[in-house]
């Protein structure tokens, strides 16, 4: 074995060997210092939110270290943000080291995980590229077991002898069914509609999927997904809507541009601008009668993207109805149920 990897493998037990120490044993270095278990994961993440606002980022450390091994369940959360707080005391080795302890206990790390600023010192270093290699082959073992899903909800006082329009919602980058699925609701939703939540099957982290790594792949899901519902439940195919966020609003954006699933409309959240959206595709989108709500925010970095689809579609008179909130970023308006439900009522009101 060279020297490199017995000190690399002596660093990582000793980190080990700190952290169940200072869990059993917590030290008092002549100041107060955060000693105590938590009862709960929440309550531990608020006092770390608390302490990295206020730039504690050493005493967070600590607490970190701790809850590796109290909350075992969030190993993945933990690490990360034992990592962070060591990127930002420029303690680049401890941060490399938490990551690594990560991947030794089974873990991987996101597509988006280390594209803030921040991290960029740390990504600079040789061990982190070592470390990208080993996070990036964890990440295609997984995708290997990965298959698409999909959850369908009924509306309220379903029968099955009676026909119901359909929305299929898709959900956002790095997002699952679980964490789309009470963001992306309304009061029509529920007691009008069947709504399907597909989820990809293309993996960007451990639990989070995209519709843009392979945007062929998505529109074949989709389809699948389509198919699928309205042999199981009684759909009317003449009143099928499509939309998501970010991601998802790109994936909804190529199902209408590409006829991929028979819709008369859209409502699409912070979407990027798709590689094939032309004026010619909005136009035939057009002629088939389709309408389209965008919703954007106005922090949203897309939004000079958003800005030009509208623009297109206005160009080629498509019935578009574009909306930007103010103030909060690439993220859902609080209002977001209302929305949907005036975009709803826009898309099926008959001229």
């Amino acid at each position: 074995m060279r020297a490199k990897d017995k000190g690399a493998k002596y660093m990582k037990k000793v980190f080990l060997i700190t952290v169940i120490l200072m869990t059993i044993f917590p030290i008092l270095e002549g100041q107060e210092k955060e000693t105590t278990l938590f009862a709960t994961y929440q309550e531990m993440r608020a006092r770390i939110g608390k302490l990295y606002q206020q730039k504690r980022y050493a005493e967070a450390a600590e607490i970190l270290e701790k809850a590796l091994m109290q909350f075992p369940d969030h190993l993945h959360a933990n690490t990360y943000n034992l990592a962070l707080m060591h990127v930002q005391l420029k303690e680049y080795k401890k941060a490399l080291m938490a990551l690594e302890y990560g991947l030794e206990q089974g873990i991987w790390f996101g597509k988006y995980d280390f594209f803030a600023e921040m991290w960029t010192p740390l990504k600079e270093t040789e061990g982190f590229k070592a470390f990208k290699q080993e996070n990036e082959a964890k990440k295609q073992e997984a995708q290997k077991a990965v298959k698409p899903k999909l959850e369908v909800l009924i509306p309220e006082d379903y029968d099955k002898s009676k026909k119901y329009p359909l929305f299929l919602a898709l959900h956002g980058g790095g997002e699952n069914i679980e964490v789309f699925k009470p963001r992306w609701t309304s009061d029509l939703l529920q007691s009008k509609f069947i709504v399907a939540f597909p989820q990809s099957s293309q993996i960007v982290s451990m639990d989070g999927y995209n519709w843009t790594e392979d945007i062929e792949l998505s529109q074949k899901e989709i389809k699948e997904a389509y198919e699928k519902i309205i042999q199981n439940y009684p759909v009317d195919t003449s009143r099928v809507i499509v939309g998501g966020f970010s991601s998802g609003g790109v994936a909804a954006l190529e199902v209408v541009l590409n006829d991929t699933v028979p819709v008369i409309g859209f409502v699409v959240l912070c979407p990027a601008k798709p590689e094939d959206f032309t004026a010619q595709k909005v136009a035939e989108a057009k002629k088939r009668g389709i309408k389209g709500i965008l919703l954007t925010t106005e922090m949203d970095p897309r939004l000079p993207d958003q800005k030009e689809m509208a623009e297109i579609m206005k160009a080629q008179n498509f019935p578009l109805e574009f909306i930007v909130t103010p103030d909060i970023g690439h993220w859902y308006p609080e209002d977001l149920a209302e929305m949907i439900d005036v975009a709803i009522t826009h898309i099926m009101r008959k001229e």
